[in-house]
């Protein structure tokens, strides 16, 4: 990205003196004032942050995926034999978020939580 404090641009096109420049050169665009934005890199913390939440979500929305089969038994559907598989890993995935949203709050709190 490149900026002239006005306007940002990709680099494929800017408009000098009411005229479009398509793929400016880099020398056509700092005679036009622009200059190149590096984007901020996120930190080692803000990955982690991410990845946590995206673990978070991934179970989440294998929970949602089974949300059916507790239907069912809560439905008479299945007996109860047949869902403890289902309600075990359920029960399992829970605990999972839970694990994973205590490092999330120990990270956003400043420090590191493994379990």
């Amino acid at each position: 990205m490149y900026t002239n404090g006005q306007q940002t641009t990709d680099g494929r096109k800017i408009i000098v003196n009411g005229k479009t420049i398509l793929n400016p050169t880099v020398e056509q665009l700092a005679e036009a004032g622009y200059t190149l934005v590096v984007p901020e890199q996120p930190s080692e913390n803000e990955l982690a942050r991410q990845e946590i939440q995206s673990q978070i979500e991934q179970l989440k929305y294998e929970l949602q995926q089974s949300d059916y089969k507790a239907i069912k038994f809560a439905e008479g559907w299945i007996t109860a034999e047949d869902y403890a598989q289902i309600k075990a890993e359920r029960q399992a995935k829970r605990e999972s978020i839970n694990a994973l949203e205590a490092q999330l709050q120990a990270l956003e709190e400043g420090g590191v939580q493994n379990e």
